[in-house]
């Protein structure tokens, strides 16, 4: 049911009356704060429905991603640059990815993870601060 309403928000984001009912409902039901924009692909998997991730308006998510529950993706500071996060990324419960940073394509962020640099590709992140691992 959550990624119904998910893909129902963003097939119309552009009506801001109806983006914006989905996004209060999502928030009170899943508890979640997720945009319904065209920047996070559909193929986009949320685990246990979403539940406790906060994802920045800005950041862009492409397609394959799965992101654990209680994840946290924005900007570091007023700049309102945020993350982009290339195809097949694995994100771990509890993990938070900050700043103007790139995930690579098929990387895997640890549970609990604070990313802030650039991940590159088929590499891990874990620990706080991530340290890459090869």
């Amino acid at each position: 049911m959550f990624h119904k309403i998910l893909h129902f928000g963003q097939k119309h984001c552009q009506r801001k009356r109806i983006a914006k009912l989905i996004e209060w409902m999502m928030k009170i039901m899943y508890q979640c704060d997720i945009p319904l924009t065209k920047t996070i692909d559909r193929s986009v998997w949320f685990c246990h429905r979403g539940f406790g991730i906060v994802i920045n308006r800005n950041t862009i998510i492409r397609g394959g991603v799965f992101i654990q529950h209680s994840v946290t993706i924005g900007e570091i500071d007023e700049t309102h640059k945020a993350p982009y996060i290339d195809e097949n990324v694995y994100i771990g419960a509890r993990a938070v990815i900050l700043g103007d940073i790139k995930i690579g394509k098929n990387a895997k962020i640890g549970a609990g993870a604070v990313v802030l640099q650039d991940v590159p590709e088929n590499c891990t992140a874990v620990g706080v601060p991530a340290k890459i691992l090869e």
